[in-house]
């Protein structure tokens, strides 16, 4: 190996990182979190028409603000949330948790995105993201609200499996629509 070529090759690694650097900085604008905001907001509203028209069972929103208290105050695990006692303005806190989550997927989908040489205005690129993001309530929160991988064994009445796949898709609308609009 000659001198010039590890020269090349530092050089080149150092563009990279630069490149690389670049492109997590352009990443943290305010448009990109109205992205992320827009796209939790179009989850959530059609997320609500289809709880109306019985199409899907989520947890309630009280079940998931007790969880993300709990985890707050370091109790990851559960053998069943609901059993848990109530905690005052459970509501309040799924909210903006709830949010900083959208908004923080949404960063990363455009980091990701950005690094791989992905369009984000694909409607497939942000579908197929937002599919992989049922990772988290599948295999970690459902589990640990104790109520089994997927949400199996979720509490009666629920169809946790069904409800979050739905509800993801819907993200990866929101996340189609605010990139191409905002884009």
């Amino acid at each position: 190996m000659t001198a010039g070529r590890v020269n090349d090759t530092g050089a080149e690694t150092v563009a990279a990182y630069k490149e690389s650097k670049e492109i997590a900085m352009s990443i943290f604008s305010l448009r990109n979190v109205i992205i992320g905001v827009l796209a939790t907001v179009i989850m959530d509203v059609l997320s609500a028409v289809s709880f109306k028209l019985r199409l899907i069972a989520p947890l309630s929103p009280r079940l998931i603000g007790r969880w993300f208290a709990s985890v707050g105050r370091g109790q990851l695990l559960h053998s069943d949330i609901a059993q848990t006692t109530a905690i005052n303005h459970e509501r309040a806190i799924v909210a903006p948790v709830h949010y900083a989550i959208g908004v923080t997927l949404a960063l990363m989908y455009l980091f990701a995105c950005a690094s791989l040489g992905l369009d984000s205005r694909k409607p497939i690129t942000a579908l197929v993201f937002a599919l992989c993001t049922n990772t988290f309530p599948w295999l970690v929160m459902f589990p640990s609200m104790g109520f089994g991988w997927f949400g199996t064994h979720g509490p009666p009445g629920t169809r946790l499996f069904q409800s979050s796949l739905v509800s993801h898709v819907f993200y990866g609308v929101g996340l189609w629509l605010g990139v191409s609009l905002l884009g």
